[in-house]
């Protein structure tokens, strides 16, 4: 019995003298976690399990994509569609899923784009109200879910261009039976079962292997797909990479500003105006740059931290507010020492550069901060 219910269990009058005070403690709704060898021992067992029962699941999909020749085939031709679609369309990868399934698809999203490849992730209940005009036909549609018929997905499916290319990652094995890619031409199935329900494995059907082996498979694609088209366009994946990984520790006080620089004025591509632009226009020209910036021919550019936030690709460029203005720069001398002007500069700032022999070079305030 909670304290409150025992206060209000007591006669609001006495018809006696009462007893001396005492004091009255309620006794603990969960009682003290036991400790000693065989309750750690119990603990321990279980998160071995966990994870031994995990990697089993990674196990039983490794086999999978290594014998069976329908998921092979299937993986390889999802892997040429997106990477036509991003280098010949000039399409992007949309990705959804609903409950933890949608958490899969948000990092799948982060994975692709910072390997440089042009993703977005489209909430399924979202899309039924407005959203769904972010898709195009030249994109591909990625849905995520283990169960396969997520009603909210199914209902999208009709809503979806023909010439979409629809990947469905999912417990099915057979596309024919699988309602979000049976009686679809170009639909794609990527299979990922797992070996044993989770439910008969840890006696609740929370998502634990199931997303751990769509995490993995997931992960293969984005590496497959940024190797397959960096290759094709003369660049390396690593180099992609790191192109959208500008931060890091720079506490080295013999780095100057030279070294910070992002992108160098003739390596940006250009805008020649921000007028009937998109923000869509602007990716497309970012997501194939060194370091992700656009220049805009009056002097302004747009940096790619500021870019990456967008939601909506289709707004108007000169609505979006991530176009910083030449007079808005920041100019520094790239002989100056990183560490010495950290003070000086702020958090959302953009710096331009003036490297040796009159070149110019763009940063962010937070490549240096």
């Amino acid at each position: 019995m909670s304290t409150s219910h025992l206060f209000q269990s007591l006669p609001t009058t006495f018809t006696t003298t009462p007893k001396p005070t005492t004091c009255l403690v309620s006794p603990p709704s969960t009682p003290p976690l036991e400790t000693g060898p065989s309750n750690s021992e119990s603990i321990l067992d279980l998160a071995v399990h966990v994870l031994a029962t995990e990697a089993d699941s990674l196990s039983h999909l490794t086999r999978i994509y290594t014998t069976n020749p329908t998921a092979r085939t299937a993986f390889v031709r999802a892997v040429q569609c997106i990477t036509h679609s991003l280098s010949i369309n000039h399409g992007k990868v949309i990705f959804s899923g609903m409950g933890k399934s949608g958490k899969i698809a948000q990092k799948m999203v982060a994975t692709m784009n910072s390997l440089g490849l042009m993703s977005f992730f489209l909430h399924p209940t979202e899309a039924l109200h407005g959203d769904m005009g972010i898709i195009r036909a030249q994109d591909i549609l990625i849905l995520v879910t283990y169960s396969g018929t997520t009603a909210e997905l199914v209902k999208i499916l009709s809503h979806i261009p023909s010439q979409t290319v629809v990947i469905a990652m999912t417990a099915h094995t057979s596309q024919i039976t699988c309602p979000l890619t049976s009686g679809r031409d170009n639909a794609i199935l990527l299979p990922t079962p797992i070996h044993e329900k989770e439910e008969i494995t840890f006696g609740v059907p929370a998502p634990t292997t199931s997303t751990t082996v769509t995490i993995a498979l997931g992960d293969a694609l984005a590496l497959a797909v940024a190797d397959t088209m960096h290759t094709i366009e003369g660049r390396k994946t690593q180099d992609v990479f790191h192109s959208f990984h500008p931060g890091g520790a720079i506490g080295d006080r013999k780095r100057t500003l030279a070294d910070c620089v992002a992108a160098r004025v003739g390596d940006v591509p250009m805008l020649e105006s921000v007028e009937g632009r998109r923000v869509a226009d602007c990716l497309m020209l970012a997501f194939r740059a060194k370091g992700g910036w656009v220049r805009i021919s009056d002097g302004s550019v747009v940096p790619p931290r500021r870019l990456r936030v967008v939601d909506n690709p289709d707004i108007p460029l000169e609505k979006a507010g991530i176009v910083v203005k030449k007079s808005e720069l920041v100019i520094l001398d790239g002989g100056v020492k990183a560490a010495d002007v950290r003070s000086m500069i702020r958090p959302g700032q953009v710096l331009e550069i003036q490297l040796p022999g009159g070149e110019v070079g763009f940063a962010e305030s937070e490549d240096i901060l």
